[in-house]
């Protein structure tokens, strides 16, 4: 690697970028000596610069991630599995691919931006590339529903994935691209690779896109010496994703895993809160 990742983090749009996507997150890190989600027995959190660089003076990571919940609070290990401590939860779709095919990863991009548009989701989506594929979001703060934020996450991430099934095989095809993946991963405590770090192995940048950049995108923007990115991917419509999220709850259900969990053709204001989840997963 013939770059610095300490002159990397000490820029301040990388900086931004970071806070941004991790305040409110349970944050874990990938360092020489493995993934780290605790310093001094407390879960990592990033509120502000002092807070990063905290971490990046003591820990120096290569990869930051966030979980898919935001929090009320990160003081303690009870916060981070308190349930009611959780604000909201971000719908993603992981696109499991290899860098060398990225035009099939973003083909399968435009797809689900193309079905969120139709569903009315259009102010509140971004794409971070994650090295091999990409993960795309929708901000957490477009929902603006009353309910258990993993049975929206879920459900939202569950019924686009169905629904894209047969276009993502024939993408797969047209491509020849095997590995190719539209995955759903929502899980309590699932994190996901923030911007503007770099893969835990390839030697790229997790840059953030916008839909609206999407067709210009090449892989090279994920060049850790001249990387590219779209600085206002961080912009939502309050309640834009509130239509989508009633929609597919009431056609998905909600979190399958837990017991006693309400499932698809029930109302959102049905759903029941969930027990212990098991822990998270790390890509």
């Amino acid at each position: 690697m013939d770059f610095n990742m300490i002159d990397h983090f000490s820029r301040a749009e990388v900086r931004k970028a970071l806070i941004d996507f991790l305040r409110g997150r349970w944050v874990s890190v990938q360092t020489e000596d493995g993934f780290r989600r605790y310093l001094n027995g407390k879960p990592l959190r990033v509120r502000d610069k002092l807070e990063l660089d905290n971490i990046i003076r003591l820990l120096r990571p290569r990869t930051f991630y966030g979980t898919i919940e935001i929090y009320k609070r990160i003081e303690s290990r009870e916060d981070v599995y308190d349930e009611g401590n959780v604000i909201s939860a971000t719908p993603t779709w992981d696109i499991d691919s290899e860098i060398g095919n990225w035009r099939a990863t973003v083909e399968v991009i435009s797809e689900i931006i193309n079905f969120l548009s139709e569903e009315g989701v259009k102010n509140s989506v971004f794409i971070i590339w994650s090295g091999n594929g990409a993960h795309v979001h929708i901000h957490p703060l477009s929902i603006s529903l009353k309910a258990n934020p993993l049975d929206i996450a879920w459900s939202i991430t569950e019924f686009v994935k169905l629904k894209l099934e047969s276009r993502v095989e024939e993408i797969r095809r047209k491509h020849n691209a095997e590995k190719l993946i539209l995955a759903n991963e929502i899980m309590p405590r699932r994190v996901f690779t923030a911007p503007l770090c770099f893969h835990r192995k390839l030697d790229v940048v997790t840059v953030p896109i916008i839909p609206e950049d999407l067709d210009d995108f090449d892989i090279s923007w994920t060049s850790p010496k001249d990387f590219k990115f779209s600085s206002d991917w961080n912009k939502f419509s309050e309640g834009e994703a509130d239509a989508l999220a009633e929609r597919a709850y009431e056609s998905i259900g909600g979190y399958p895993i837990m017991s006693k969990r309400r499932r698809k053709g029930k109302k959102l204001e049905e759903m029941l809160w969930f027990n212990e989840p098991p822990d998270f997963n790390v890509q």
